[in-house]
């Protein structure tokens, strides 16, 4: 979870440093990066409940919370827009420490079978929120 933590703020540090901070040029994410993003953070999100609520449109959090967090996610495909939702095929693996504030580190990792699914995001208020993530 700090390696991605780390990696993210590097990268922020070094389109700073190409873009010039806070110059009307800075490059914008795409859809698509915004996606992405929005699937392959959720491991990490999964730590804090508001954090995790926060990731999925109203009435849609998953109640095996702590699930999610012993699973990395990885988009493997094309994402397939219609309007403002969104499906992406995503591969869903183990082998991944659970972490979360208040609780000690898992000894194991998680060792469920990879698996692919298909989740659907919607965009709310310009941000891209998971509609339906099914682990398996």
């Amino acid at each position: 979870m700090k390696k991605r933590h780390l990696l993210g703020l590097l990268l922020a540090l070094h389109l700073c440093i190409a873009t010039g901070c806070g110059s009307s040029g800075a490059i914008q994410p795409t859809d698509e990066q915004n996606v992405f993003a929005s699937v392959e953070g959720l491991g990490d999100l999964a730590g804090d409940d508001q954090m995790f609520a926060s990731a999925f449109v109203t009435g849609a959090v998953p109640d095996d919370r702590k699930a999610y967090g012993t699973r990395g996610y990885q988009v493997t495909g094309e994402a397939t827009y219609d309007g403002d939702t969104v499906t992406v095929p995503v591969k869903i693996f183990g082998g991944v420490h659970a972490t979360s504030s208040g609780e000690s580190r898992s000894s194991r990792a998680s060792n469920v079978a990879e698996t692919e699914q298909t989740w659907t995001l919607q965009r709310v208020d310009g941000q891209w929120k998971l509609k339906d993530a099914p682990l398996g």
